[in-house]
């Protein structure tokens, strides 16, 4: 019987994805997919990546392992990536003060962020 150390279980984009990277870190890896590989996940593919932005005031070391994956995955598939970046929006139904607190869990994570002024935007 062969042995591996990783099960994925779904073919598309994101199994596909992370079958991807084990290998590119040569860690054994089985993929199991019932239908095609990569068959159709583009229509219902969200997005993979992102900052860790949404974590950056209630789990910080979250957000920092979140930036931390999106680089490593911008640099070994870098042709894949397309930067689309993204707003924080303070609403007026808003804590003015959550803004200070993102921004700071963001410094800390790693993230850049900036603000902006809504003109800017």
């Amino acid at each position: 019987m062969k042995e591996t150390t990783v099960v994925i279980i779904g073919g598309g984009a994101t199994g596909s994805g992370v079958l991807r990277d084990l290998a590119m870190r040569g860690i054994p890896a089985l993929l199991l997919e019932k239908g095609g590989i990569c068959n159709g996940t583009s229509s219902r593919f969200h997005g993979l990546l992102h900052s860790g932005g949404r974590y950056a005031v209630s789990d910080t070391e979250a957000a920092a392992e979140c930036i931390r994956e999106n680089m490593i995955l911008r640099r070994i598939g870098h042709g894949c990536v397309r930067d689309t970046e993204g707003f924080f929006v303070l609403t007026p139904q808003d804590d003015p003060d959550y803004v200070d607190k993102w921004v700071k869990g963001c410094a800390e994570a790693g993230i850049a962020a900036e603000e902006l002024e809504p003109a800017e935007a």
